[in-house]
C-alpha cells in the first residue's frame, strides 16, 4: 500500500470482497533468517472450515443463542464463508433469514431489545462489503440503504418498525453472497504455483550458504553478495561495494524493544538485493498496532517512511509486505525522465500493462488481485514477485495475464539500480509532489 500523505491513500478496489487481504502463500517461497535456514516455508494447504463445528453453530442459532455469531471470526476469508454457509442453511431450514428470524424473536418477547440490538450489530459487521465502481446503481443503492439500516441499529432508541422498512435480505443477496463467494475464490488461488507458470524464466533463483555464526553467502540468480547480520545493524557487499543499514538510525522511532526485534526479523527475510534498496531508499521504519487495519504496510512517499502494522502477526506474508513497500520507494525515486512508473510518467509501462489489463475485462473480481488496483501496485507487485519469488498478493493474475510486464519492470529495476546513489533520491522532497499526486493514473 501507499501512503502518500495522511490524506491520501492509494487502497485495494479489487479486492474488497476480502474482509482482511490474505497475501498469497506458494511452495516456491521461502523466506530465509541470518542462520541461512528456512524459517518460513508455505504450504498448498487448502483450508477449509470444520463442517461439525457449522453444524453445533447452525443448531445454536435455530435454537435462538445468537450469541455463537461472536465466535465466528468474520474479519478472515475462512470466517466469511464460513457465515455465508450458515446464513444459507439458516435459511433452508427455517425459511428465514437471520435478520428476520431475530426480529421475529424480539417481537414474541423471547429476546429482549439489547440482545437483539447486539446481535443485529454483528450481523450487519459479517454482511458487510463495499461494491466496486463497476457495480450498478441498483447494488450501490442496496449499499445505501444497508448503511442506512446499520445507522438505524446502533441508534439508542431504534424503532422496529424502521428496521422492517429497510430489504436487509436484498442487500444480502445482492452484495453480501457474491462478494462472499468472491473471496472464497480468492482465497484458492493462494496455492497457485507460479514456478511453474509461464513467467518462471523471470524469477530470482536464491540459495543462502552459512558461511559463519551470523554470515551468509547469498546466491541470487547470477551474483553473489555476502550479508554479515549483527544485533546493530546488516552489512551487505557486493563485489567492491558494501551497503550497511544501521538499526539505531533506521528504527529510531521504534521505542519499544520487542517491536523493534520483529521489525530486524522481517528486514531479515529479506533478499540481498532488497537489503540494498532498503539501504539506499529508506529513512525511517515505523511501526503500528492497529488489529482493525486491512494493512500490512505503507510506505509514505512525502516524508519516505514505511509504517509495518505488527497486528498483523503473519511473518511470512509480513516480510513480502515489507518488500512490497520498498517497491514503492524505489519507485519513487527522483531521476527525471528515467523515472520508473511512479504517477505514470513511464508511458511505456502504461502503455504494456494496460495493453494486458485489457485481458482481464469481464473477468470477475477476485482473479484480479492486487496487482491490478493501479499502475503503483502493479509495481511494487512486481517487484517484490521479482526480488522475493513471490509477490505479496498476486502471483496469478501477474503470471496469467501481465507476463510482459513483469518482464519491463525486471529491466526497469536494473536500469534503476545502476543509476549512480545520488540519482536515487527519493521523489519526497521535489517540489512538484502534489502536481503528480493529482496526476496519478489509474487504468
Amino acid at each position: 500500500m501507499v501512503k502518500i500523505n495522511s490524506d491520501i491513500f492509494i487502497k485495494n478496489e479489487m479486492l474488497k470482497s476480502l474482509k482482511e487481504p490474505q497475501s498469497i502463500e506458494h511452495s516456491s517461497s521461502s523466506i530465509f533468517s541470518k542462520s541461512g535456514k528456512v524459517i518460513s516455508e508455505s504450504q498448498n494447504v487448502s483450508q477449509t472450515v470444520d463442517t461439525d463445528e457449522n453444524d453445533k453453530k447452525l443448531s445454536e442459532l435455530i435454537s435462538g443463542n445468537y450469541d455463537v455469531l461472536s465466535s465466528i471470526d468474520w474479519k478472515t476469508s475462512e470466517g466469511t464463508q464460513q457465515f455465508l454457509d450458515i446464513s444459507e442453511k439458516f435459511i433452508s431450514v427455517t425459511g428465514k433469514s437471520l435478520y428476520d428470524e431475530m426480529i421475529s424473536r424480539y417481537e414474541a418477547g423471547k429476546i429482549s431489545k439489547d440482545n437483539l440490538q447486539k446481535n443485529l450489530k454483528i450481523l450487519l459487521d459479517m454482511s458487510e462489503f463495499t461494491p466496486n465502481n463497476q457495480d450498478s446503481d441498483d447494488v450501490w443503492t442496496s449499499y445505501y440503504d444497508f448503511l442506512d439500516l446499520k445507522d438505524i441499529v446502533l441508534s439508542d432508541n431504534f424503532n422496529i418498525e424502521d428496521l422492517k422498512n429497510i430489504d436487509y435480505n436484498n442487500y444480502f443477496n445482492k452484495v453480501t453472497r457474491p462478494y462472499a463467494e468472491n473471496a472464497r475464490k480468492a482465497k484458492l488461488l493462494s496455492s497457485y504455483d507460479v514456478t511453474k507458470s509461464q513467467i518462471a524464466p523471470l524469477l530470482p533463483k536464491i540459495t543462502n550458504i552459512k558461511t559463519g555464526d551470523n554470515t551468509i553467502i547469498q546466491k541470487f540468480n547470477d551474483k553473489e553478495y555476502q550479508i554479515n547480520y549483527s544485533d546493530d545493524a546488516i552489512n551487505v557487499r557486493d563485489g567492491n561495494k558494501q551497503y550497511v543499514i544501521e538499526f539505531k538510525n533506521l528504527l529510531s522511532q521504534i521505542n519499544d524493544e520487542n517491536d523493534k526485534n520483529s521489525v530486524k526479523k522481517m528486514i531479515e527475510g529479506l533478499s540481498a538485493p532488497v537489503l540494498i534498496d532498503l539501504a539506499v531508499e529508506i529513512d525511517t521504519i515505523k511501526v503500528c498496532n492497529d488489529p482493525d487495519s486491512a494493512t500490512y504496510a505503507q510506505y509514505d512517499g512525502k516524508d519516505n517512511v514505511i509504517t509495518i502494522n505488527l497486528a498483523k502477526k503473519d511473518e511470512k506474508n509480513a516480510v513480502f509486505a515489507l518488500a512490497h513497500e520498498i517497491g514503492h520507494s524505489l519507485d519513487f525515486s527522483k531521476h527525471e525522465d528515467r523515472n520508473m512508473v511512479t504517477f505514470g510518467f513511464n508511458q511505456q509501462f502504461l502503455e504494456i500493462a494496460r495493453n494486458e489489463m485489457k485481458k482481464l475485462a469481464g473477468k470477475e473480481d477476485y482473479e484480479k488481485q492486487y496487482a491490478t488496483t493501479n499502475p503503483v501496485e502493479m509495481f511494487a507487485e512486481c517487484y517484490t514477485l521479482l526480488n522475493m519469488g513471490s509477490s505479496a498478493d498476486s502471483n496469478y493474475v501477474l503470471a496469467t495475464y501481465f507476463p510482459k510486464t513483469v518482464e519491463y519492470v525486471k529491466k526497469q529495476i536494473e536500469t534503476q539500480r545502476n543509476l549512480p546513489e545520488n540519482e536515487r533520491n527519493f521523489i519526497g522532497r521535489d517540489t512538484s509532489l502534489l502536481e503528480r499526486i493529482r496526476d496519478n493514473p489509474s487504468w
